[in-house]
């Protein structure tokens, strides 16, 4: 019999165990390289004699480790989890090098009706004091119907056609090289894993996607300077297969936050994405 996951509002206020993070230059750049950037458009993510500079979204990689023991915590059972949506703010950039240590907390539980969503928030504090403040949603299938509140309704895309558009490609080998910032998970790696949990094959990690999707909105909209991106989020809605095209489209809604999704074919891989970008 399949263990189920232990939910209560009780959930609420449950504090994750601190974890620190350091990370040098060969670190940033195995994540940029992870996240789809290539020479020599993008060598100053890329060349440690040039920077290299770091993509924002580096700051999730700290992040992972300090939730990637949700399950555990909180006696989720066996019960099958997806990473839901993901929101990131900093409060500067991110350095070439250095030392961050994260706290998280359960801040908010909610029940779809079919499924239960948990809200885990964290803050990053190096040497400097704040760095960078994080909203993870995690979902755990089948165990909604607890009683619990409703998310919220997100915003769909703007009805009109994109302001740009930035074209990218997945590699056959992408989430190879993203898997080695942390994220192990085999369903990225191992086919017959992923089948066996309802996949027709291995794909993309939603934070790598994610990080394509920044690298997008940084070139389109953020003259190509990582330190131009000061906020993102979305919600994950589709898996990204290997070896594809991705597009990030983006609307600019006038002093508002910069608008995106991201797609392969007509499929939306991310949705309801907003973005801040100075400038903008």
């Amino acid at each position: 019999m399949t263990a189920r996951a232990t939910l209560s509002p009780a959930a609420v206020g449950t504090r994750l165990p601190p974890t620190t993070h350091r990370w040098m230059p060969t670190d940033a750049i195995l994540y940029a390289l992870g996240v789809g950037a290539r020479p020599p458009a993008e060598r100053h993510l890329l060349d440690e004699h040039v920077g290299p500079a770091v993509l924002p979204t580096y700051a999730l990689v700290a992040n992972w480790w300090a939730v990637k023991d949700l399950r555990a915590i909180l006696d989720l059972g066996a019960s099958p989890i997806v990473h839901a949506a993901q929101s990131l703010s900093l409060e500067r950039s991110v350095a070439a090098s250095g030392e961050v240590s994260v706290d998280a907390e359960v801040t908010a539980l909610w029940d779809t009706g079919k499924h239960a969503v948990i809200e885990v928030t964290s803050t990053g504090t190096d040497a400097d004091g704040p760095l960078f403040h994080a909203s993870s949603q995690t979902m755990v299938l089948g165990e909604g119907g607890f009683g619990g509140t409703r998310p919220a309704s997100t915003a769909p895309a703007p009805h009109r056609a994109p302001d740009g558009v930035y074209a990218d490609e997945v590699r056959p080998e992408q989430a190879a090289i993203y898997r080695l910032s942390g994220d192990r998970n085999p369903l990225h790696i191992d086919p017959a894993a992923a089948r066996r949990f309802g996949f027709d094959d291995v794909f993309l990690h939603g934070l790598c996607t994610l990080g394509f999707a920044a690298r997008a909105l940084i070139n389109v909209a953020g003259n190509g300077d990582p330190a131009s991106l000061t906020s993102i989020s979305c919600r994950f809605a589709k898996p990204v297969k290997l070896a594809s095209e991705l597009r990030t489209e983006i609307w600019r809604d006038g002093a508002g936050p910069v608008r995106f999704q991201t797609l392969q074919g007509d499929v939306v891989s991310l949705s309801s994405g907003t973005a801040t970008l100075t400038g903008c």
